[in-house]
């Protein structure tokens, strides 16, 4: 395409995504969307390259705010700017146009390491997805719900720690993920989100009250709700039921029908309302290649069952993908394709707080789209009016 020309994308079935245009035309020009509507409405200049969607799908890219690996590539030790550029190439063939790199529990100078190189990427760009910042998945959590991050890495809330974090980021840490039930956790949420990180409550036997008191302090996320976290009971809400009956939190899912039963899915979105639910991946690095084993330190992590799974069966994250995920939600549980394609697009674009720029598709936006079939097979990923993937 030459300097100065538009790229056209018509015929489509357009996903802004809470309106949907049939006949729809996209035009895009250096970079940005430039016109959105029907074909009556929209103006195509005769200098423009033009793709014909013939009538498949036309959405923003999607937003996965948790993104362990890809490609052959665990994020926290394969630490790199190679390394995260290999993950976000990984992620966009499946329509994943933004990503942060999550980063686990381990040891300090490997987490400084990592979100070093997390930043690299945020300032230089990749061949993939976008790098939106990254997420710190610990190492702050409760043992009791570690899941398959290690206990001798596990720290006790410290600012000082999270302001060695923070500044190997260069201020590019978007969350944190920690068990506010811990000591200093309070004291920690409140210094977060003076320093702008969103605060998650994630791994954690927090219980109600507890979770309020963290709200109280600034927590407004929950991470991957239903899973390394204490469940409803009777008399005792629990973490699952803080983050359920709270309208100040909004929760990522992990919809790969291993981690959450779709009906649990539903009882999800049917309590927070569903512009409070958001879609990740916690993707690790068999995505994206035919891995069936990989190392995560030093523990070795096979893939079974459709997930990836430690020596004693604990669930070890997902190989799904996020159009698999928006699958999944519209025909299992039932939600409307518009809002399932939402929950990966513009609400979680407004939760790290760039939907001035990304997740719809909307004049003066970031031209970052998806062309998929009916099926949510990826046709063609364009990032910033570049095509970077084609079936």
């Amino acid at each position: 395409m030459a300097s100065g020309d538009s790229l056209c994308i018509k015929n489509g079935l357009i996903y802004t995504p809470l309106k949907v245009i049939e006949n729809g035309v996209l035009l895009i020009h250096k970079g940005k969307i430039k016109q959105v509507g029907s074909e009556s409405q929209v103006n195509i200049p005769r200098n423009s390259t033009v793709i014909d969607a013939d009538k498949h799908i036309v959405c923003p890219g999607f937003l996965d705010l948790q993104v362990n690996g890809g490609g052959g590539v665990f994020l926290t030790e394969d630490a790199s700017y190679n390394g995260v550029c290999a993950v976000a190439k990984t992620h966009v063939k499946f329509g994943t146009t933004g990503i942060l790199p999550t980063i686990i529990t381990a040891e300090t100078n490997i987490i400084c390491t990592a979100l070093k190189a997390v930043n690299e990427a945020v300032v230089k760009g990749t061949e993939g997805a976008n790098v939106l910042g990254s997420h710190l998945e610990g190492p702050f959590i409760n043992e009791e719900r570690k899941g398959i991050h290690e206990s001798k890495f596990i720290k006790k809330p410290s600012i000082l720690n999270f302001d060695a974090f923070f500044k190997a980021s260069q201020a590019t840490l978007k969350i944190l993920t920690l068990a506010p039930e811990i000591e200093g956790s309070l004291g920690l949420i409140r210094h977060a989100r003076k320093r702008g990180v969103l605060v998650s409550v994630g791994h954690s036997t927090a219980n109600y009250s507890q979770v309020q008191s963290a709200t109280d302090a600034g927590l407004t996320l929950g991470t991957h709700v239903f899973n390394a976290m204490n469940g409803i009971d009777s008399r005792e809400p629990g973490t699952v039921g803080a983050i359920l009956s709270n309208d100040q939190i909004k929760t990522s899912l992990i919809a790969d029908e291993i981690h959450v039963h779709p009906m649990s899915m539903k009882i999800v979105i049917n309590a927070k309302g569903i512009d409070k639910v958001f879609l990740v991946t916690d993707s690790m690095p068999p995505i994206g290649t035919t891995i069936k084993a990989f190392k995560l330190f030093d523990k070795t992590i096979h893939v079974k069952d459709g997930a990836c799974h430690n020596a004693n069966g604990t669930i070890a994250g997902s190989v799904s993908s996020m159009n698999v995920s928006i699958k999944v939600i519209h025909e299992k549980v039932g939600i409307p394709l518009n809002w399932a394609i939402a929950m990966a697009t513009e609400i979680p674009a407004s939760i790290i707080g760039i939907s001035d720029k990304k997740g719809s598709l909307a004049v003066g936006k970031d031209a970052d789209i998806t062309l998929c079939d009916s099926d949510m097979q990826i046709m063609k990923v364009i990032v910033g009016g570049k095509t970077l993937y084609e079936k």
